[in-house]
């Protein structure tokens, strides 16, 4: 198969190496069908996270049809279309019957080193992912892979962000950064109750994709002229 392969700082390069194959018996081979390039991908590519060996294979968010599962999985099966999460859990340990399956004694996140795992990633045509039960989830019919795919890494960040920032309904929220874990961070704010959510960021584009969503962009030359106008003391709120 096709893979994204890791061999040293600033070098990556697509190759083909050997399909992965069932080593675990909560083992599932996913076929992928549509991968993305993380922003925590360019800190491998930049040497800022250890313990990457040449010869890896990197990437952690991923679409894609199961092809395989060993013994112990019970709720999928081959032809079953899947996203998955970016780090991998047992869903059994100390930790995961807590609910902190990012704290998982076995855990570890896909095509990120030794020091995560040492599992191979899924920029590639093939990917093993252990304890697919628990790592693993359906997508529903009608959703496109596009779509499925930020709920694996980005949308969850985000979401887990503003819960555990304490927002309150009615309250109001500064995203800072609107990029796409900023823009899911937008959207889970409003979710979450937010009564007005700022949306802070320098790019032009991304504040204006943000106030399509409700948001009020920062900077905005409307908002400044009327927060000047007003002559009262500035929005407070949460800063995510």
């Amino acid at each position: 198969m096709k893979a994204v392969i890791f061999h040293d700082v600033g070098d990556v390069r697509v190759e083909t190496v050997k399909d992965p194959v069932i080593q675990e018996p909560a083992d599932a081979i996913v076929r992928i069908t549509t991968a993305a390039i993380c922003g925590s991908d360019l800190h491998l590519y930049h040497g800022t996270i250890p313990g990457m060996m040449p010869g890896a294979i990197i990437g952690h968010e991923y679409v894609g049809v199961v092809e395989e599962v060993g013994p112990q999985v019970q709720s999928f099966k081959r032809g079953d279309r899947v996203v998955g999460a970016f780090h991998v859990a047992c869903g059994k340990c100390r930790t995961c019957r807590r609910g902190h399956y990012n704290q998982c004694r076995f855990g570890g996140v896909l095509g990120y080193g030794v020091a995560f795992g040492n599992l191979d990633g899924t920029q590639a045509e093939f990917a093993r992912i252990p304890y697919a039960d628990y790592t693993l989830r359906r997508v529903p019919d009608g959703l496109s892979d596009e779509q499925a795919l930020f709920t694996g890494d980005i949308l969850t960040t985000a979401y887990g962000a503003v819960v555990n920032s304490g927002l309150k309904p009615g309250e109001n929220v500064a995203v800072i950064g609107c990029g796409p874990v900023g823009i899911m961070a937008v959207q889970s704010a409003f979710a979450l109750g937010a009564s007005r959510v700022f949306a802070v960021d320098l790019v032009k584009e991304r504040t204006e994709l943000a106030a399509q969503l409700g948001a009020i962009p920062v900077p905005s030359k409307r908002w400044m002229r009327k927060q000047k106008s007003a002559n009262g003391p500035t929005v407070k709120g949460r800063t995510l």
